[in-house]
């Protein structure tokens, strides 16, 4: 569906845009997720076990299914700039509340669902709705593939940062400190980009969307947040997204798991894994994700660029399950799992999708923020599931699992992407007849 709200730019300042936007989104969440980088000194620091620790991000996950949503109403009907600011902000507070009494576990889990606002609820769905108003339609997927990579290059930026901030320190308990610290200020200063290079959507296009907000409505009354979330929920195009997003997560999930395998399992030694597992994350992101977008933008559907990336999922996954093992060549192993990663970073565009499944860009971020509700539900339980097999079955046996589980998901998606270059054809179709697209009902 044409987005008529495109904001004007000049192209230097869509790119510092976005440069702005990477940057806002790698920040909110360092410190949620600070176990993954010093997980002992961290767990020491907050002084509980490890179980305990893991907890909070169980916690912190729950806000996509109870943030998310209503993040994304407030951001399609108030001014998007300004919330985004506010998730930058609410950042700092936070990490500033948990330097205040990081030895109380309560606090602490109260700090997390704070974070959780900041980056779940205001911060998520908000960019994915700023992305979308400040590219036109032919680019979407040109858009958010340039989005994904801004996000890589600051992730690896900022978390650097924060290792200089920790080993000048001392590390330990200090170290950890001047990480949350060296991550405040990097908010500030964030924030302060947000003020002067995110564009401002105008009265007349706030009052607009909302317009075309209420136009989706079979009744045709204004809607609260629940009734407009609920009615969001309900389409299937909504959920045509969400596997998008679901079918790519879940596969980059079960890649976290490649480190292991290599050892556990290939008997490739921890210092080619570990080397591999950095160009795996960081790598494969800055250079597959502009390249996917790329793609999309040249085949004119982001769908179409998600078939590639599952047929090649498809076919790697079957190489590790049935071609893969101690007799194979290690850097052919490691070829296959490099290409799978760059396959899976290639497809994190999934989000231009949302132009594809004929979605208003009136309800972009609240359908962005349902849609996250089974996008990225395998936070919630494919690690668990995971873990129980490697702690109860044979490591062989158990990675078997986690690459035929991902196998079906990715069939799955693969079908998904087909349906919505169906849809978008048949949208097409019902325009060129002078007819409303499918999502209004018609």
């Amino acid at each position: 569906m044409e987005n008529s709200s495109t904001i004007k730019m000049s192209k230097l300042r869509l790119i510092v845009a976005m440069l702005i936007l990477g940057a806002g989104w790698a920040i909110v969440y360092l410190v949620p997720f600070l176990q993954y980088t010093w997980y002992e000194p961290f767990r020491e620091f907050l002084d509980v076990s490890g179980t305990k620790m893991s907890f909070l991000l169980s916690i912190y996950g729950l806000g996509n299914i109870f943030l998310a949503p209503f993040g994304g109403w407030f951001a399609d009907r108030f001014n998007y700039k300004h919330i985004y600011f506010i998730s930058i902000l609410l950042n700092a507070i936070f990490a500033v509340g948990f330097l205040l009494n990081p030895h109380s576990y309560a606090w602490c889990v109260a700090m997390w669902v704070g974070f959780a606002i900041a980056s779940l609820m205001f911060n998520f769905p908000t960019q994915i709705k700023i992305v979308r108003m400040m590219w036109p339609e032919e680019k979407q997927g040109r858009a958010y593939g340039l989005n994904e990579a801004c996000i890589g290059i600051f992730n690896l930026i900022e978390s650097s940062l924060m290792m200089v901030a920790f080993q000048r320190a001392g590390e330990g308990e200090i170290g950890i400190k001047a990480t949350v610290i060296a991550n405040i200020v990097m908010s500030i200063i964030i924030a302060i980009g947000v003020l002067f290079i995110i564009p401002s959507p105008t009265k007349e296009m706030l009052e607009a969307e909302r317009k075309e907000a209420l136009s989706k409505t079979k009744d045709k009354k204004e809607k609260n947040a629940i009734a407009e979330v609920w009615s969001v929920l309900r389409h299937k195009e909504t959920w045509m997204f969400a596997i998008c997003i679901f079918g790519v997560y879940s596969f980059m999930t079960t890649l976290t798991y490649f480190t292991p395998y290599f050892s556990d399992v290939l008997g490739i030694p921890i210092v080619i894994a570990g080397w591999a597992a950095i160009f795996r994350q960081y790598g494969c992101q800055m250079i597959g994700a502009p390249i996917g977008g790329e793609i999309a933008t040249r085949l004119k559907s982001p769908a179409k660029n998600l078939v590639i990336v599952y047929v090649l999922a498809i076919a790697g996954l079957l190489y590790m399950l049935f071609g893969a093992n101690k007799h194979s060549s290690v850097g052919f192993v490691v070829f296959i799992v490099i290409g799978l990663s760059f396959a899976c970073y290639a497809g994190r565009n999934y989000y231009a999708t949302i132009e594809e499944c004929g979605i208003p860009s009136a309800v972009t971020a609240t359908t962005t923020g349902v849609a996250a509700i089974l996008g990225f539900s395998p936070d919630v339980f494919q690690f668990t599931l995971f873990s129980s097999w490697l702690d109860t079955l044979p490591a062989a046996t158990a990675y078997n699992r986690m690459f035929t589980f991902q196998l079906v998901v990715v069939i799955i998606g693969l079908l998904d992407a087909l349906l919505i270059i169906r849809l978008k054809k048949r949208n097409e179709q019902r325009i060129a007849e002078g007819k409303e697209v499918e999502y209004f009902g018609k």
